[in-house]
């Protein structure tokens, strides 16, 4: 006879995934030691080798993750995969997601896809693609798309590529969601298929049964 609290949710209680050199943990602001994180990793990084204003990029993005969740729920790492060219490649951010008794693969790949036209002064979605896919740990839904950022009366706008993946583990109360931005053209040969190395290698661990 199987065991019933096995058909029970059950939280996830630690993960691991792996990233390529040139990924970095980002201390957020809040945290002991955000204010001399950027210094610090400068100096771990080259110090005076590197361009002027990494300092200043690495601040400014402690400054954005803060504006998106100043929980400090959401974990973030920082892409520098050549240091001495002073430019962030890319940032990742990274968490779990309450999961809702209706909340499935189908019904986020649905949610995410009515969003593929979405325009609104300053934001507008260019390129949506979206997918899903067998995960070692379950499945995973991804998209990625451009997203042309604009401040107001700008004739310019800032595009910067989006690549998200949701992770739904067998058995699991939360998914884990792995969102990647880069604004810098040429940080990735493809960015799509690097951070999807990324999101397969996750390994979570369950714990007792709710």
């Amino acid at each position: 006879m199987s065991n019933p609290t096995s058909l029970r949710p059950r939280d996830i209680v630690d993960f691991s995934f792996e990233t390529p050199d040139g990924w970095y943990d980002v201390v957020l602001l809040g945290e002991e030691g955000a204010e001399e994180w950027p210094t610090a990793l400068a100096a771990e990084l080259g110090g005076g080798d590197l361009a002027p204003g990494v300092v200043e990029q690495l601040t400014v993005l402690q400054q954005v993750l803060y504006g998106q969740d100043a929980s400090g729920g959401t974990r973030a790492r920082v892409y520098l995969p050549v240091p001495e060219a002073g430019v962030l490649s890319a940032y990742q951010t990274f968490e779990l997601l309450e999961l809702e008794a209706d909340d499935s693969p189908e019904s986020f790949l649905a949610a995410t896809d009515a969003q593929a036209g979405h325009r609104e002064p300053g934001y507008e979605v260019r390129g949506y693609q979206s997918w899903r896919s067998a995960h070692p740990a379950g499945e995973l839904v991804g998209f990625t798309h451009l997203t042309a950022l604009a401040e107001p009366d700008a004739d310019d706008a800032v595009l910067e590529q989006r690549v998200v993946f949701v992770i739904f583990p067998v058995g699991a109360a939360q998914a884990f969601q792995m969102e990647f931005r880069s604004a810098f053209i040429g940080g990735f040969d493809d960015m799509v298929a690097e951070t999807q190395a990324i999101a397969d290698s996750l390994v979570v661990t369950l714990g007792d049964a709710r």
